[in-house]
């Protein structure tokens, strides 16, 4: 019998230890890094919500003097100048969840990496795309009857 050519079972089949095989060797899998733009698109996902719940917290706080009955005079320059910084950090945080839900598109589409935070930062950011957009879509419809 040559030394070069793989043992042979009892039964005349040679023993090739294939991937499923018990006598295959273990090959630890290597560990997978996040992907940063993953990472980058929830976080950007995360800080637009905050930003979001202080912005309606601060339109609020700058509203409620004159939102009480019997209050005939309108808000003064600097309560509109508020709202104006309110809204463009509005228009800010829109264009960061754009911004995100590329990111969590490219970090989804990254190959050999952890998509966990990518998936999330997508689903995060494009939700509150779509919603804003669809809010947005209503009222200009609504305000065009």
């Amino acid at each position: 019998m040559d030394s070069n050519q793989p043992p042979h079972q009892p039964d005349g089949f040679q023993q090739n230890p294939g991937p499923h095989s018990p006598h295959a060797q273990f090959v630890p899998p290597a560990a997978l890094k996040h992907s940063g733009p993953g990472i980058a698109s929830f976080v950007m996902g995360l800080v637009s919500l905050l930003g979001y719940i202080i912005s309606a917290a601060a339109a609020g706080a700058i509203m409620a003097p004159y939102l009480e009955e019997g209050m005939l005079d309108g808000p003064n320059s600097n309560a509109v100048l508020g709202l104006g910084v309110v809204g463009l950090l509005m228009i800010a945080l829109v264009l960061i969840n754009v911004v995100g839900t590329i990111l969590g598109i490219v970090g989804t589409a990254i190959k050999n990496r952890k998509k966990i935070f990518a998936i999330i930062g997508l689903i995060v950011n494009a939700v509150i795309v779509l919603s804003i957009g669809l809010f947005f879509i209503y009222f200009m419809a609504s305000a065009a009857v």
